[in-house]
């Protein structure tokens, strides 16, 4: 007699802190926002800081080829982990809290 063959349930890979938060998996990056970050879209070729980019804020050469959004707070830490080891590798603190980036290569 055959055995039937069950299928392995696959646990969430819940964070334990709200976003917003760069996350890859399965080939694709997503970047998650809390609702109460309140994101607007912006437009990223303008310097006005009403719809576009406050003037002194870091930002790509070629800033056209982005889409931008605007969120209410600005982390007070940044936390990096592997994607291989459950635990944080590395938490960074925002010093530069008007001029901080994130560049991935």
């Amino acid at each position: 007699m055959a055995t039937k063959k069950t299928s392995r349930k696959r646990k969430p890979n819940l964070l334990q802190s709200d976003p917003p938060i760069m996350v890859g998996g399965g080939g694709s990056s997503y970047l998650w926002v809390n609702l109460d970050q309140d994101q607007r879209p912006v437009n990223p070729s303008s310097n006005d800081p009403n719809t576009g980019i406050n003037p002194g804020s870091p930002m790509p050469r070629s800033r056209g080829n982005y889409s931008c959004s605007r969120v209410s707070n600005t982390p007070p830490e940044i936390f990096f982990s592997d994607g291989v080891n459950s635990e944080v590798q590395l938490k960074v603190p925002v010093a530069g809290r008007k001029t901080w980036y994130i560049r991935f290569a």
